[in-house]
């Protein structure tokens, strides 16, 4: 086997303990990212040639224990670039007793070449999972025109999503918040409506009810940097984002990162956006975005994982607080209609 000369990888493979709920069935899944869970972020098979990063979540089975899992990726038929079954990287990851999950990744600053990959990899140095992937240009259009077409932000303007929300492990959820109902299997769900009333001196003024109940609002701006929240209130309290909160940049560029650190250091986040690539709304798949969000806590870490079509808006959230390699909690936006 040769090893594909494309330049240099960083190489890198991340493992996370398990908390006290039993683990699920092995797995191997190729995605963009990895979430507070170790569940994937956006599962796939097929990466832009404009990624520069691949990266691949695994999880141990029930009664599983290895003492090292090694990664080998494969560039199986890149045409031209290379010799077909090229090494293209190696990850090799040490296992502690109670790691259950993990990310294997492999980055390349220029990009990877378009073709036919695989990702082996072996348990104390036994075949244990092997998952195919592709590197294929982005779906066509030539992507997002500017950032006022992201999604109509109109007065009167309406987003209605179906939102589910549960617990992980033992937790339960013993009752429903208002405008929501708890449901014999333990979730919470409603219908969330987002409206734009109104333009005011905080920006696009925007409200969420839950099953007709308001919740929370909010107050958007088009910056130079992109979508930014300027202020938030929630049950009564309003708080002033200082600096305004970017939640979608501007320019796009495929797998940028950026933080946000507010003015008086209480909250910190940092960010990374993914596209064009299919993303499905309520008529169907088309190219558009995912952003990623991610914020540690003392004991815990949240992602918000969000989907966005141009001239929709956000078609999908979803946001995860784990523990661990545990979920914690769990919950979820779909987009069922713009009016």
């Amino acid at each position: 086997m040769r090893t594909i000369l494309l330049s240099l990888a960083a190489l890198v493979a991340a493992g996370a303990p398990r908390a006290a709920a039993a683990q699920s069935g092995a797995s191997l899944q190729t995605c963009l990212a990895a979430a507070a869970d170790y569940s994937p972020v956006y599962p796939t098979v097929v990466f832009p040639v404009t990624s520069h990063e691949l990266d691949a979540v695994f999880r141990l089975g029930q009664g599983e224990h290895y003492k090292k899992l090694s990664a080998r990726w494969i560039a199986v038929d890149v045409g031209s670039v290379a010799p077909q079954n090229s090494l293209a990287g190696t990850n090799n990851l040490t296992l502690n007793k109670n790691t259950t999950a993990g990310v294997l990744r492999l980055e390349l600053m220029k990009g990877f070449p378009a073709g036919n990959y695989r990702l082996d990899v072996t348990a104390d140095g036994k075949p244990w999972k092997s998952v195919v992937f592709q590197v294929a240009q982005p779906p066509g259009g030539a992507g997002l025109a500017s950032l006022g077409a992201l999604m109509p932000l109109t007065k009167g303007k309406a987003w209605t999503y179906a939102f589910v929300q549960e617990a992980g492990g033992i937790a339960k959820i013993s009752r429903a918040p208002p405008g929501a109902t708890l449901d014999a299997d333990g979730k919470v769900r409603a219908t969330v409506t987002a409206t734009v009333v109104g333009t005011e001196g905080r920006g696009v003024h925007l409200t969420w009810a839950r099953g007709g109940v308001p919740f929370s609002e909010e107050w958007w701006q088009l910056t130079d940097r992109g979508l930014a929240a300027s202020q938030r209130k929630v049950e009564g309290a309003t708080v002033a984002l200082d600096p305004p909160q970017t939640v979608f940049p501007w320019p796009v560029e495929m797998g940028r990162h950026w933080d946000y650190v507010s003015r008086d250091h209480t909250l910190r986040q940092n960010y990374r956006i993914w596209g064009p690539v299919p993303v499905k709304g309520p008529k169907g798949e088309a190219p558009g975005y995912v952003v990623l969000v991610q914020q540690k806590g003392p004991m815990a870490t949240t992602t918000v994982e969000r989907e966005y079509l141009p001239g929709l808006g956000m078609v999908r959230s979803l946001t995860i607080m784990g523990l661990g390699a545990e979920m914690v909690s769990r919950e979820e936006l779909v987009l069922t209609d713009v009016q």
